[in-house]
């Protein structure tokens, strides 16, 4: 991974001088793999029942039946479109992460974290089919789980998605997290990726959408970025970019590359992080 750093850095050194966050594109794909390690880390115990837990955020509502546990829709009916994937993940081999301690512009949510997956599940589905273009289809990053969900981090207080649009020659990667404002919190252009093709605005409930679009050189990077400060004391962020990662597992040289550019535009994840029900205080 030091040297995927080091290449990513020379990559990116060169004229026009960009904003890529280097050290935060390795970040997220670490923790996309760090989520796949615990989903998958069960699978060679599968016999060891007691090493192998699930997460509490699948213990939503009635049992569950053959296709696993569903979120109810608006009408209380189950649907099959929102059922949870199971994930086992295995007993921690030591301490927990810390929980990072920051101050609030509000009182934490004391919504469980389960209840919270469950929720905001039903929240993205919808507002990603109604975003994505013709011939692409949804798919989740979670090893055996094809729809996408969230998940949630404790140390950072944070709930998660990340998913992938396929077609027509695409893998875009598209990227939701929810977390609570804190007091300091960058506002505006501030908080961009690249504040020279930033815009900011106040919406009409107080909160604040700031949008921004990387495009460095001939690197072939490209990243389209939106994010919603609630008034509520939620920061949604909504993230896709066609930067891929590939190998450095298993003693496998980590490979990296630009697909095309992504399809959704700054309105559609606009969309996406304005939608009403993504919020940390239902």
């Amino acid at each position: 991974m030091d040297e995927l750093a080091r290449q990513l850095r020379t990559a990116v050194a060169s004229p026009p001088p960009t904003r890529i966050d280097v050290d935060r594109l390795l970040a997220d794909d670490r923790r996309r793999r760090r989520h796949r390690v615990w989903a998958t880390a069960g699978t060679g115990v599968a016999a060891l029942v007691a090493a192998v837990v699930l997460t509490p955020a699948l213990l939503v509502g009635p049992a569950a039946g053959p296709g696993g546990p569903t979120l109810p829709t608006g009408d209380g009916s189950p649907s099959a479109d929102a059922a949870l994937c199971p994930v086992a993940e295995p007993e921690p081999s030591g301490p927990p992460a810390p929980q990072q301690s920051y101050d609030t512009v509000r009182d934490r949510p004391t919504e469980r974290p389960d209840a919270g997956v469950a929720r905001l599940t039903l929240v993205l589905r919808p507002a990603l089919a109604a975003v994505v273009p013709a011939g692409l289809t949804v798919h989740g990053t979670i090893p055996g789980c094809d729809p996408v969900q969230f998940t949630y981090e404790k140390s950072h207080w944070h709930y998660y998605a990340h998913a992938r649009l396929r077609g027509n020659g695409q893998a875009d990667n598209v990227t939701v997290s929810l977390i609570p404002t804190a007091v300091d919190a960058s506002e505006g252009c501030a908080a961009a990726p690249d504040p020279r093709t930033c815009t900011s605005s106040r919406l009409p409930d107080g909160g604040t959408l700031t949008t921004s679009t990387v495009t460095p050189g001939d690197e072939g990077f490209e990243q389209r970025w939106a994010q919603v400060q609630r008034a509520d004391g939620t920061t949604v962020t909504v993230t896709t970019d066609n930067h891929h990662i590939e190998g450095g597992e298993n003693g496998v040289p980590p490979t990296f590359r630009f697909g095309p550019p992504p399809v959704l535009t700054v309105a559609q994840l606009t969309a996406i992080a304005t939608t009403p029900g993504l919020t940390l205080h239902p």
